[in-house]
């Protein structure tokens, strides 16, 4: 039986970047704002599920930095009972100026993406600046100073376009010290997934051995679908997440909720449960959301999201469900 302790929350699907796997060219509307979940419904939904027993938050967009007041939301669930642990993921542009009010807050950890250390390909695969990656970078070293640890660093793997920089990642976590995290291409942000753009974690790990020798298993205090390993001869961290070719529904620890108030239950799987129409609904009381949330818990145990992966899509892009 899946045990549920980890609730992913995107509180936004506005991002002040355009990845071209997430958010596809031709994005123009959001989601209303008076559709978004408001901060004290988050935090109603939050009470919920840890009094269910998920222990573990972490907070996504779009880009959660953007929205304004994030830290009183940290601030807020900090404070609830059974939570643990409150992360976030974040393209770190804005972190820099935001790590010190997100730390006081009660934020604990930050995964930060950067899917090339090349300033004009992150340019490109972004649509933001060719300055943008520095302010990442800067945005990294200030999450490291204020003790936002482990920092890890989440690379989705693009044939052709990244595949050629493992070895400049490998640097790059040792000279930061953080993990850097890659992740498989999948199929959600329209066009842009395609067979031809697909490179397997396997691949990677593969290279990584032949240039400096077996992987070693590195312990990690959270249980997740990454496999983290350190890299003989350095002091790198590297982790792999092989959404796509190995599959690990049967060990899946969490569900999420989407900015406009529904539970999904799997990343590939449609099925959504209503939560916003039931926190606003005149007859909503606290018993009914613990009810309904139960209910979608059961019902997430029977989802496998293998089925959905290999039509290659759901209906959501990404910049919608959070990651």
């Amino acid at each position: 039986m899946k045990v549920i302790n980890y609730l992913r929350i995107s509180v936004t699907d506005r991002c002040n970047f355009r990845c071209k796997y997430c958010m596809p060219e031709g994005v123009k509307e959001f989601i209303p704002h008076p559709e978004i979940l408001r901060y004290e419904e988050i935090s109603l939904i939050v009470r919920a599920f840890a009094t269910l027993g998920v222990n573990s938050v972490r907070l996504t967009g779009g880009e959660p930095l953007v929205r304004k007041g994030i830290e009183s939301l940290i601030e807020e669930l900090s404070s609830v009972e059974g939570i643990e642990d409150i992360s976030i993921t974040t393209n770190g542009y804005l972190l820099s100026e935001k790590a010190p009010s997100l730390k006081r807050a009660g934020l604990k950890r930050v995964n930060v993406s950067v899917d090339t250390l090349n300033p004009e390909k992150f340019a490109f695969i972004t649509g933001s600046s060719k300055d943008a990656l520095y302010r990442v970078i800067d945005g990294i070293a200030a999450a490291i100073k204020e003790g936002l640890s482990p920092v890890k660093v989440n690379t989705v793997l693009i044939k052709g376009f990244n595949d050629d920089e493992i070895e400049e990642f490998i640097k790059f976590s040792e000279e930061f010290g953080v993990e850097v995290r890659f992740i498989e291409l999948m199929p959600v942000g329209g066009k842009f997934f395609s067979r031809e753009n697909f490179i397997p974690a396997s691949k990677i790990r593969q290279l990584l051995e032949e240039r400096y020798g077996e992987l070693t298993p590195h312990k990690t205090f959270k249980k997740g679908p990454a496999k983290s390993f350190r890299v003989p001869g350095t002091k790198a961290v590297v982790g792999f997440i092989p959404s796509v070719s190995e599959h690990f529904c049967h060990e899946c620890n969490r569900v999420r909720l989407t900015s406009d108030g529904k539970l999904r239950l799997c990343l590939m799987s449609d099925r959504e449960v209503d939560l916003k129409s039931l926190l606003r609904s005149p007859n909503f009381t606290f018993e009914r959301l613990l009810s309904t949330i139960r209910g979608a818990i059961l019902l997430k145990r029977r989802i496998d999201g293998v089925e959905a992966l290999e039509t290659l899509g759901c209906s959501r892009k990404m910049f919608t469900i959070g990651g």
